[in-house]
């Protein structure tokens, strides 16, 4: 017998079910944006479906998974930054018109919500400093898997990891963090890994890592990834977290407001942007829907420009650099300051898909300037959230591409797709291959391996036995043996170091090629890990010919990690190369056990900023305001105050032991009726916890760059006052500042 309950129970379901849908009206102007000729740019999601994304990902059906941040800067003060109110929703494009119309809510109630990855049957994602994995049973989340408690271990929403890039690899990345995860027989892993970048992350077809930070547009790395952490008590200088772009330019069609547009240089005679200040979103487009001389190149979104640049990559040896794709023009403009571009994708289809946070304000409140403050509110910028949009770009050269439905695909369906030009396909496939654990694909894998016309299905054929633990020491001689693909070789170099590969193999045999640069590079790495006598003697040889190039030199290293002292022996004659330098550099390391590769953190922090910001709305809005004008009859001003711009030794003095009587600000005299009282006896309030306090007030509401102030200025001047019980009165502190500093 049914219970009666049952039926409540479902009709509440429906209900709930259909409440999370929305349909949208098509929205289709985009009359705002300027183009590159020969491309079209249409909108295929926006409010209502839309609020504040910053992340998405397509399905296996051509859906789009989103996050959604509402909780960033929602006001001009930060406010309720704390509150759970972020989302992952799943939009559909039910009447297959190019345009999402349908919503449904996945999760919802998240905090502070930033990326996700659709992995292993799954659903990866960020909340607070969780990552969590969950199960995907028709559309609705399964039982929580908690992968990481300290995915995030510091900072604001700004400076925070997100992401969540499955590599080549078959590691899944994060920008800002320096740890890399992988889930085997249903353990979720993590590892040490180089730290990358600020916001966004995206890889070539070599499986190599590039990323951002605010003010540098383009940085990577010359290798994949953890080939040249190896060693642990080597630092690497050369081959990671390069400067790709060296051009910061940018070349706005209007003028912004920025943080720091004070600041000589930072803005034209025009006001208009000269650098980036808040790049962000790069993506190495490799695609195949745009014109052939855009492939392998790079785009990088410019939200405070309101634009999207590109940079044309080009090899110089093993080095990658960037160089600009127009002179006193860009890619995208867009003719709104409320466009915020915050991650650029490639689609299933080869396009390219901006995710638009569509906001008025982008800067955090722990960095936001006075002066950035009055230009918003002047602008009325503040009054502009939560709202969003996804905008698809195309080359009008090509025809018009498609979302297909590979949802029907059965796991032998896929393998055509390893080798499409379009990486996201082969990476599709090469995922949906490895989550469905089908060993018996084996033999269709080593044919790819073996005999594709390309070498791009060449390489994921092989990283794909590699993912279901089936590649073999014989399939990489068969394939090494098999290949004239340069590409293909050094992959095959860098797993053979993963499967212990030895000096019989064909690999080694034919290891003394040695024409690609690329591929010596590998090879650098893989002599070392063979610990034989043959492997040494190609390690020498190889010493000896790149003894000057640091790069090389960092691989050399990084594969003889605990046998350092006998190839410094080994490289006796080499006494004024680099390689020798180097080498007695990681021994003195070693000697002092200094250890310089990444490591896991262990404890979670909070950055000065962010904690300052806490600490002013705790301890001094209530007098001073949130914009630091301070309040009437109540408080003087600190934006602007000389107090603040002048000595940042009297700041912190008046924070600490207090001040009464009247003071004079910016010339005009405050007849205070409250003292203000000082912080000094609160046993709350750590030197440290002062310290971040005099931050956020210096960056705030101080007109130019503030000087550092640190936990050990504030407690030198704490253990100066000890003994003092009176407040300062501003003669007073004059007269004390005079007798006790220097």
């Amino acid at each position: 017998m049914v219970c009666k309950y049952t039926y409540l129970v479902l009709a509440l379901t429906i209900f709930v079910f259909f409440s999370c849908q929305k349909k949208a009206e098509p929205i289709l102007d985009t009359s705002e944006f300027i183009l590159q000729d020969g491309f079209s740019i249409k909108l295929i999601a926006a409010e209502p479906l839309l609020d504040s994304p910053v992340a998405m990902q397509f399905d296996k059906r051509g859906r789009i998974w989103v996050v959604e941040l509402p909780g960033y800067m929602r006001d001009i003060d930060g406010s309720d930054e704390d509150l759970p109110d972020g989302k992952i929703a799943i939009l559909t494009d039910e009447d297959q018109d190019g345009q999402m119309d349908t919503r449904s809510i996945f999760l919802d109630s998240l905090l502070a919500p930033r990326t996700l990855a659709l992995v292993y049957d799954g659903l990866l994602y960020s909340e607070g400093t969780n990552l969590w994995w969950t199960s995907i049973e028709n559309d609705q989340p399964g039982q929580p898997e908690l992968v990481d408690s300290l995915y995030v271990i510091g900072g604001n929403i700004e400076h925070q990891p997100n992401g969540l890039l499955y590599n080549l690899d078959n590691w899944i990345y994060s920008a800002k963090s320096n740890a890399r995860y992988r889930r085997k027989d249903g353990v979720w892993l993590k590892e040490a890994t180089s730290f990358r970048g600020q916001w966004g992350l995206t890889h070539d077809n070599q499986g190599r890592l590039f990323y951002n930070s605010n003010s540098d547009p383009l940085i990577g790395d010359y290798v994949m990834p953890n080939v040249l952490i190896q060693n642990p008590f080597q630092k690497i200088k050369y081959g990671l977290q390069q400067r790709i772009a060296d051009d910061f330019r940018v070349f706005p069609y209007q003028a912004t407001a920025v943080n720091r547009g004070y600041e000589e240089g930072v803005l034209d005679e025009n006001d208009k942007l000269t650098t980036f200040t808040s790049a962000c979103g790069p993506l190495i487009y490799l695609g195949g829907q745009f014109p052939d001389q855009y492939y392998g190149n790079a785009f990088v979104c410019g939200p405070e420009a309101n634009l999207i640049k590109r940079y044309i990559l080009e090899n110089d040896g093993v080095k990658t650099k960037a160089k600009l794709a127009y002179f006193d023009d860009e890619f995208l403009f867009s003719k709104d300051e409320t466009f915020r571009p915050v991650n650029l994708y490639t689609g299933y289809d080869g396009a390219l898909y901006i995710v638009d946070l569509r906001q008025g304000i982008i800067q955090h409140r722990a960095y936001m300037t006075s002066y950035l403050r009055e230009k918003i509110l002047t602008k009325g910028l503040e009054k502009i959230n939560g709202i969003g949009r996804i905008y698809q770009v195309v080359s009008t050269e090509k025809v018009s591409p498609k979302l297909n439905d590979y949802s029907k695909f059965r796991t032998k369906d896929f393998l055509p797709l390893l080798n499409n030009k379009n990486l996201e396909l082969r990476m599709l496939a090469q995922r949906e291959i490895i989550f469905s654990g089908d060993k018996s694909l084996k033999d269709d894998l080593v044919k790819i391996a073996m005999k594709d016309s390309g070498y791009l299905g060449r390489i994921h054929a092989l990283w794909t036995l590699e993912g279901l633990g089936i590649l073999d020491d014989t399939i990489l001689s068969d394939a090494f043996k098999n290949t004239d693909f340069q590409q293909v070789k050094q992959q095959i170099i860098y797993l053979s170091t993963l499967e212990n590969s030895n000096e019989s193999t064909p690999i080694f045999q034919e290891s003394e090629e040695r024409n690609n640069q690329f591929y010596n590079l590998y090879l650098c790495h893989y002599a070392g890990k063979l610990n034989t006598k043959k492997g040494d003697e190609l390690w020498l040889d190889l010493a000896k010919e790149y003894s000057n190039d640091p790069i090389y030199c960092e691989a050399l290293i990084s594969g003889i990690s605990e046998r350092e002292a006998l190839f410094l022996k080994k490289i006796k004659d080499l006494k004024n190369d680099s390689i020798y330098f180097m080498l007695n550099q990681v021994i003195f390391n070693k000697k002092n056990n200094e250890i310089q590769a990444p490591q896991l953190m262990t404890k979670p922090f909070l950055d000065d900023r962010t904690a300052g910001f806490k600490l002013y709305n705790t301890y001094c809005v209530a007098c001073h305001g949130y914009d630091g004008k301070g309040v009437e009859n109540l408080a003087p001003p600190l934006y602007p105050s000389e107090y603040v711009t002048g000595p940042t030794e009297r700041m912190i003095l008046i924070a600490l032991q207090g001040l009464k009587g009247p003071v004079t600000v910016n010339g005009k005299k405050y007849e205070m009726n409250l003292v203000m009282p000082g912080i000094k006896n609160n046993p709350e309030l750590t030197d440290k916890k002062i310290a971040d306090l005099m931050v956020f007030i210096k960056n705030s509401f101080a007109v130019g760059f503030p000087a550092p102030i640190n936990e050990e200025l504030v407690g030198g001047l704490r253990q100066k006052l000890e003994g003092r019980e009176e407040m300062f009165t501003i003669e007073s502190l004059e007269k004390w500042m005079a007798e006790n500093l220097e």
